[in-house]
């Protein structure tokens, strides 16, 4: 009997490399087909780095607050006025005592007694520049408030950029996982059809020669098994279409439609033990949502400081120049006149300058400062959340590692009966039965192993994303 079994082996392994030469001579008479390109979980995540539109929305929100902080350094640069115009001269001229004699030295009267639109010199130009700088010598720290609030905010920008990398990197393993768990399905799958269709064809057999213990029940208990099978084949190509597809979608617009993920084996993320303790340490220094929530409270309390600062005056410098000149218009030399038409003048003066509002300045730094205080709060509440979120990652991962473990030895042993029960029904020892329950049973362990591996794996990113490690 053990000879008519390893020569039923022997000739199926004949088949089947019957079979893969018939494939390969096909293959070299056959133009060459291209293959999808197959990437490995580094080069993914590092397409998605740049490739990613939402990072690239996170980044270019970076940059503005960047620039909101350029914006409050510059503040200790001179700010000010320009005007300039230029329009038709009026036609004034400076007269003596007798109201006849044209004086520029002693003006005493002009010939019309007011600029108007009845006595413009449409021949004549007037233009007036004038321009104001104001430069701040001391705010009593209003702009290094300013400066500290901004950087604050760059720093949680910063931060939210890093955890929407983080949502990321987490999104593509769960997708690459899906992948290659899809893929090892449907090869296990495959393999049980095979034996399935062995089945088949030797119930069919000895139903149609009479011969042996084949039942009609035995054809349909076989038949539904393969319909099962078709179903799973089904779901499982369903499942590997969408992380597909979830893959391309994380990588961006100009994602390959031919993706596809390496094929390296599909094994188990070993983890090195630590306490969950270890953990939470980690999260509270390394993780992107709570370093956030520390620079969104320094943010907040530097505008606290800030509202508090305004209530105090500004020690300035200003700078004044004017130009004008109507050549429709005398210029009279007398230093009491107005020059409004005629004129050249600079100066600088020291200044304080407050605004007196101190009302609406109090009000507004007591609600700057409650702000603050329940920043400091929701930043407790949420520093609870993130713990939680660690333990609950950090239990899942230690309940799919000793599940992957025990799932594993059930997953062997389902191999070995299937193997032996499906060498006995070839030789006619075992019955359909025997076959459909040992195929069962192993197809149940594999698919569990298979999940538990995927569980794992996710698992263990999910750790590291709460964690906000680079690598557990």
């Amino acid at each position: 009997m053990q000879k008519t079994v390893t020569s039923m082996v022997a000739g199926r392994h004949r088949r089947r490399t019957t079979q893969l030469l018939t494939v390969l001579v096909l293959a070299a008479a056959s133009p060459p087909v291209a293959l999808a390109k197959k990437m490995t979980l580094q080069q993914l995540i590092d397409a998605a780095h740049t490739a990613n539109p939402g990072l690239a929305a996170n980044a270019a929100a970076v940059n503005a607050m960047e620039a909101q902080l350029s914006e409050a350094w510059r503040y200790w640069l001179p700010s000010g006025d320009l005007l300039s115009l230029v329009a038709p001269s009026p036609n004034l001229k400076c007269l003596g005592a007798d109201g006849i004699t044209h004086d520029t030295v002693n003006c005493v009267q002009t010939n019309n007694g007011e600029a108007s639109l009845a006595h413009i010199s449409w021949t004549n130009v007037f233009t007036r520049t004038e321009v104001k700088l104001v430069q701040p010598v001391f705010d009593f720290g209003k702009i290094s408030a300013g400066v500290s609030a901004a950087e604050a905010g760059v720093a949680v920008s910063r931060e939210r950029q890093a955890g929407a990398r983080a949502d990321l990197e987490l999104n593509l393993r769960k997708a690459y996982y899906g992948i290659k768990l899809a893929r090892e399905m449907l090869d296990t799958l495959d393999e049980g059809s095979g034996y399935i269709d062995d089945g088949i064809k030797r119930i069919e057999k000895d139903l149609s020669s009479g011969k042996g213990s084949a039942t009609v029940t035995d054809r349909l208990r076989l038949r539904t098994v393969r319909a099962e099978l078709d179903a799973r084949i089904l779901e499982a190509r369903r499942l590997g279409d969408l992380a597909r597809d979830s893959l391309r979608t994380l990588l961006g617009p100009e994602a390959p439609a031919d993706l596809d993920v390496d094929d390296d084996p599909f094994e188990p993320i070993a983890v090195p033990e630590h306490p969950v303790t270890y953990y939470e340490d980690l999260a509270r220094v390394s993780r992107p949502e709570a370093r956030m929530l520390d620079h969104a409270v320094k943010a907040k309390w530097a505008l606290v400081d800030l509202e508090r600062r305004r209530e105090y005056p500004d020690l300035v410098l200003i700078g004044t120049g004017s130009y004008a000149h109507a050549g429709g218009v005398d210029d009279p030399k007398n230093a009491f006149y107005s020059h409004y038409f005629n004129s050249f003048s600079a100066g600088v003066a020291a200044a304080v300058r407050l605004q007196l509002d101190l009302g609406p300045k109090l009000a507004r730094a007591a609600r700057m400062r409650a702000e603050a205080n329940e920043i400091e709060f929701r930043r407790s509440e949420a520093l609870g959340g993130i713990m939680l979120d660690v333990r609950k990652t950090y239990g899942e991962l230690r309940e799919a590692t000793a599940r992957t473990e025990a799932v594993h030895k059930g997953e062997r042993a389902g191999k070995a009966w299937i193997s032996a029960v499906a060498q006995n029904f070839t030789v006619g020892l075992a019955e359909a039965r025997d076959l459909s329950d040992a195929l069962v049973a192993f197809f149940q362990m594999r698919a569990r192993y298979l999940q538990s591996v995927f569980d794992q794996n996710v698992a263990a990113a999910a750790l590291t994303r709460a964690t906000g490690a680079s690598s557990l």
